[in-house]
């Protein structure tokens, strides 16, 4: 390698996968998806302002980006933060001008026993350095000592709080507060330690409320010290419950305006894309990549006010994806990042019941399996409510939509519709009724035995074997046939297990030469290239006790054949599946017990 070549590698910009602090973004050449112009924006939308997102979207890193912006102690390294970004050239007139406080609750000990004694160890700990950085600023004070030793030998946050913003007041210096996962917190404690901890920690006059109180009061009156605030989170459950602390907060969130404030728009991912190819690091072409990146962690809208053509990719899971891809210039190994995973798993004491009970809790894992079996819902999206309403079913589906668990579909009169935005959610779906099922002891498989079934029906066309093992595991439930009332909740139950494999794409309702299959078992050729075999299932369902030799089971079968032998000339999804070889088979359900089964040739 030549000297040029050894410059050329150096300057390569690195991805910032992991990484929120701007400063470091910006001064060790990590490649940075410009998001300034939204400063502007939030100017104009209100000086309180919430804003909801989900998980890994990348409202840390903005958060950073206003501190750099905002905050008066780097107001002489504008130009090294900024310069080459939207905001360098389109300043407003509030840069550098504000003494920022910059709270991360996501750092506050979950445990119900620590809990309040970290949060105060927080809230001191970011005081005390507040009063260090600004030294200069508040020096005119002629309290400053007093309300310095106050914030240090205080047992209470909200008190810290209370001094912090009356020494700034007397200062005369305004404050813009930011507030970084403000729910994280109590969503654990909810999740952890039920919904009583909960309600102790969000009402009466409990730390956590008493200081939003305190917030709000640094508001108003002459002379109010905060001038501003941004609050973000994922959930507007927190907020709805400490709502009479802290009412004068704008939800933006369903803005139009914001849509695409976080996570990256599709000409943001072909950029990206287009700069690795054009440094040579790039094995396929960013086309080719784009499409399974949009598949896997695209479509996400957040206003009915935007146009389709604003939907966004999760920026984290994107980073991932090229990060992970970057090693060895191949697709990644799991194309749904771990941290995902984990982020995801604290929405599931919302849908299991408690271990070993033989029902489904309070009713949102049905809300689930309709989603899945329907592929959609509609439901107008709420700003915010309490956990106690979390039941009410645009509740629940609002919640679904903030966790980026649905996505805006399309508007449809008063209400919208909304479907689940991506492969990695749908898997994530799949693992949640899994995992319901197993804990309510409705039905489980073992995992060794699927896989090695499901590896046979990909590899060597052996597709009786799996489907006998989860018809035999049906039979047996008892409690499995409750939930079976139909064509779409067997069709959704399929999904759901067959959907377990990383061999398969699963497509429910697939139109198919102007049809509609059941379910499409895709390969999932650009991961797995040895794939051989290609599957559509046609399902049928007749009520409990039909007999298999019945003329309505005949009549349904022949139904299905014709069907399948439609669904299978489809030319699009033939080229789809390439050189793999296509079974059809017809599988009829009375009840939850599996009385037909056939392929079709």
């Amino acid at each position: 390698m030549n000297d040029n070549d050894q410059n050329k590698t150096a300057a390569i910009k690195d991805i910032p996968y992991g990484i929120s602090d701007y400063e470091l973004i910006r001064g060790e050449n990590y490649y940075y998806v410009d998001k300034t112009p939204y400063l502007q924006t939030l100017k104009k939308a209100g000086r309180y302002l919430f804003f909801i997102r989900p998980r890994r979207f990348g409202k840390s890193l903005f958060l950073s980006v206003m501190e750099a912006y905002y905050d008066v102690f780097y107001k002489d390294r504008f130009e090294e933060f900024f310069k080459g970004t939207w905001i360098y050239d389109h300043p407003t007139d509030e840069k550098g001008s504000y003494l920022v406080l910059s709270l991360n609750f996501s750092v506050v000990e979950p445990d119900v026993r620590k809990m309040e004694t970290s949060f105060h160890n927080h809230i001191q700990d970011e005081a005390v350095s507040f009063i260090q950085k600004y030294d200069d600023y508040l020096s005119n004070c002629p309290k400053k000592n007093y309300f310095a030793k106050k914030i240090e030998n205080s047992q209470s946050a909200t008190d810290i709080l209370s001094s912090l913003l009356k020494l700034c007041k007397e200062a005369g210096q305004k404050l813009y507060v930011i507030i970084d996962e403000y729910d994280n917190f109590s969503n654990t404690i909810l999740s952890t330690s039920g919904e009583e901890a909960y309600q102790k920690l969000t009402h009466g006059q409990v730390f956590f409320k008493s200081f939003f109180n305190a917030l709000k009061r640094g508001t108003s009156g002459t002379g109010a010290p905060i001038s501003r605030s941004f609050i973000t989170g994922v959930s507007p459950v927190t907020m709805d419950d400490v709502t009479s602390g802290y009412n004068i907060g704008g939800q933006v969130s369903l803005d139009a305006a914001f849509n695409r404030m976080l996570g990256f728009t599709a000409e943001e991912v072909r950029e990206i894309l287009n700069y690795y190819h054009s440094v040579g690091l790039l094995k396929h072409d960013p086309g080719y990549l784009s499409e399974i990146m949009g598949r896997w962690y695209g479509n996400y809208l957040f206003s009915k006010h935007s146009p389709t053509d604003e939907r966004l990719y999760n920026s984290d899971m994107i980073l991932y994806f090229i990060k992970e891809y970057l090693k060895n210039r191949s697709l990644p190994d799991d194309l749904i990042d771990r941290n995902v995973r984990v982020d995801y798993e604290k929405l599931r004491h919302l849908i299991i019941a408690a271990k070993g009970e033989k029902k489904l809790g309070n009713g949102n894992l049905d809300r689930l399996r309709e989603i899945i079996k329907d592929g959609e819902t509609a439901s107008e999206l709420v700003k915010g409510f309490p956990l106690e309403k979390l039941v009410h079913r645009e509740n629940f589906i609002s919640l679904l939509f903030y966790f980026g668990l649905l996505t805006i579909k399309d508007s449809e009169a008063a209400d919208l519709v909304l479907n689940i935005p991506n492969e990695t959610i749908r898997r994530l779906y799949y693992g949640y009724i899994k995992d319901a099922y197993e804990e309510t002891e409705i039905f489980s498989l073992d995992l060794y035995t699927y896989n090695r079934l499901m590896k046979a029906m990909a590899l060597e066309g052996q597709w009786n074997p799996l489907i006998d093992y989860i018809a035999d595991r049906m039979r047996e439930s008892m409690s499995l046939r409750d939930l079976i009332t139909g064509e779409k909740s067997i069709q959704a139950f399929l999904n759901v297990y067959l959907g377990l494999t990383n061999l398969y794409i699963i497509h429910a309702e697939k139109e198919l030469n102007k049809g509609f299959a059941d379910i499409v078992m895709e390969p999932f050729l650009a991961r797995y290239q040895g794939l051989k075999y290609s599957y559509i299932l046609e399902i049928k369902y007749v009520k409990s006790g039909e007999s298999p030799d019945s003329e309505t089971v005949r009549q349904l079968k022949s139904e299905a054949e014709e069907q399948l032998k439609q669904y299978s000339i489809d030319k699009k999804y033939r080229k789809t599946i390439e050189m793999t070889a296509l079974i059809k088979i017809l599988l009829i359900f009375s009840g939850h017990r599996l009385i037909v089964k056939g392929k079709v040739d």
